[in-house]
């Protein structure tokens, strides 16, 4: 198992490496610096201080790339600390590829680095500039100065349903609303030309024969007068009828009217009449008038 190139890769991606029994490995930055001749760029190198914190970072991460168990880990982890002392011990070298060696000085252990050694740091998550990236998204876009093309607006066709079936509503109302009102002032001028009052009842005259033409055959009758058809002839309309005496003559009072009286047709029925001057043949009109008017179907003339 390679035990040291863990160590490297562990120490590059964490920037420290514990070892136990070697120390605490550390990336440390070495400032840009003028050496007299040139202007040298900020570089990095490994340092080894005794200590250090213990923890099983190191051999979780290689029991995960190795996967074997932490304490498998562990142990070949300790075994390279112990055989890395030993080396060092006698005067030889263990070299972390491609990052340096441990050596011993003065009866400790130090880490040279390698002089090809070139450490980049890691560059800045995108996370960090998330949320600039959601500032600047949440601030209002810039408007352009002149008009944005404008386009052109769909028919709804249910809001121009709706609007047509509402005006067809509208406008049957009212026609019902004129349909009526028309025909209320009908009636009511029909009903206000019948005359209710008492007038005078012109007799139908009868043209009598001159006397010179009488034929002195006495046996020749005279012929009979004729009725005049357009004088006004009193007409006792029947307007409703109710089985008591009590009901019809409150129901003729109630009408008020001059000419209104009560007349028991039988013993269950009573009559209310009104009286009406009129034309014999305006009688079928007037009747469909006082129809109308009082609301009762069996308007008829009383004999």
């Amino acid at each position: 198992m390679e035990i040291a190139r863990y160590i490297g890769l562990f120490l590059l991606k964490n920037q420290f490496c514990y070892v136990h029994g070697l120390g605490n490995m550390e990336l440390n930055k070495i400032p840009a610096r003028h050496d007299g001749k040139a202007l040298l760029a900020p570089s990095y190198e490994v340092v080894v201080t005794p200590g250090g914190s213990i923890d099983d970072n190191l051999a979780n991460f290689i029991a995960t790339n190795e996967q074997i168990s932490i304490s498998k880990a562990a142990n070949e982890l300790r075994e390279f600390s112990i055989q890395t002392r030993k080396d060092i011990a006698e005067g030889k070298e263990t070299i972390i590829p491609g990052i340096g060696k441990f050596v011993e000085e003065n009866g400790k252990v130090k880490f040279i680095t390698d002089p090809n050694f070139s450490y980049v740091p890691a560059g800045i998550p995108v996370i960090r500039n998330s949320r600039q990236l959601e500032e600047q998204n949440s601030k209002p876009a810039h408007k352009p100065s002149y008009p944005t093309p404008h386009k052109a607006d769909s028919v709804n066709w249910s809001m121009v349903i709706l609007v047509v079936v509402l005006l067809i509503i509208i406008g049957g109302g009212a026609y019902g609303v004129w349909y009526y009102t028309t025909q209320n002032d009908n009636t009511q001028s029909t009903i206000t030309q019948i005359p209710l009052k008492d007038t005078a009842i012109v007799k139908p005259q009868v043209q009598m024969p001159d006397s010179t033409q009488i034929k002195k055959d006495t046996t020749t009758a005279v012929s009979m007068p004729v009725l005049d058809t357009l004088a006004l002839n009193p007409y006792k309309i029947v307007v409703g009828d109710y089985r008591t005496k009590d009901k019809a003559d409150r129901r003729a009072k109630n009408l008020n009217m001059k000419g209104v009286e009560t007349v028991q047709k039988d013993s269950a029925k009573y009559f209310v009449l009104v009286t009406v001057n009129c034309r014999m043949a305006d009688t079928t009109h007037v009747k469909d008038s006082l129809k109308r008017y009082f609301g009762y179907n069996n308007v008829i003339i009383y004999k």
